[in-house]
């Protein structure tokens, strides 16, 4: 085979290769500039939807569907950034947020420490292997109360949430984070839109006997404020896009 015939062999392969790592384009034929709603099912009766400046069926676990929004070249700085932070409208994903806090729990972590002797081996340069031994200290945080190496130390643990809004910098717009509240619906208002995750972890610390570890219950604190799960209404002021 000549270099041209290799050249544009090697070319097709890789252009296959692209294509195939992108995956199935829809066919979609709508002339004007526009995005299409991408849904993520999340369990049987919940599921994430974002409007992702794309055509292939699937993108990054998000099915395309047909329903989508016509947009203008403000519009394209305005996807392309919720985009690249894998961001999502609150308000369309209300229920998914609501299920994520009525499924974060309080936890106890326990704080472990020991030490262990381990062997290595030097060579000199004349090839003589010597057997060395040395301490190496093992630390950590886990969920055990049982483990006979933890130390006492706990730390209550608690998720508290956060959203972002657009905000008009010099003319240029960015993304700003919200404080980390105890219910999304303190900021969903001022700050709309989302991670799939958009949760941060406080702690308190306590010290213990290690037998009282194994009855310990994030119940038995009255330190934090959890979200109002006794309604999952959303009575809010349409979110905002652009400060």
């Amino acid at each position: 085979m000549n270099k041209k015939k290799l050249r544009n062999a090697t070319a097709t392969i890789l252009a296959t290769l692209m294509l195939s790592a992108c995956g199935e384009k829809s066919e979609c034929d709508i002339p004007n500039r526009h995005v299409h709603k991408y849904v993520k099912e999340i369990s049987e009766d919940i599921s994430i939807e974002k409007y992702i400046d794309d055509e292939h069926l699937v993108n990054h676990g998000y099915n395309w569907t047909p329903t989508y929004v016509e947009i203008n070249k403000n519009d394209e700085k305005f996807y392309k950034i919720l985009n690249k932070k894998n961001l999502m409208v609150g308000t369309d994903n209300w229920n998914y947020l609501y299920n994520l806090m009525a499924n974060n729990h309080d936890y106890l972590l326990f704080y472990y420490e020991y030490w262990t002797t381990e062997m290595y081996t030097t060579t000199d340069g004349k090839g003589n292997v010597e057997v060395h031994t040395r301490r190496v200290h093992h630390d950590g945080w886990h969920r055990d109360p049982y483990d006979s190496d933890n130390t006492g130390k706990t730390r209550l643990c608690h998720h508290r949430y956060y959203g972002y809004r657009l905000v008009n910098d010099e003319n240029k717009i960015k993304l700003e984070r919200s404080k980390s509240v105890d219910d999304i619906r303190d900021v969903i208002s001022d700050y709309p839109y989302f991670e799939e995750d958009p949760t941060d972890i406080v702690y308190e610390t306590y010290f213990y006997n290690n037998w009282e570890l194994k009855y310990l219950s994030p119940y038995d604190f009255d330190v934090f404020t959890g979200p109002d799960l006794s309604t999952s209404e959303l009575n809010l002021n349409k979110a905002k896009t652009i400060n």
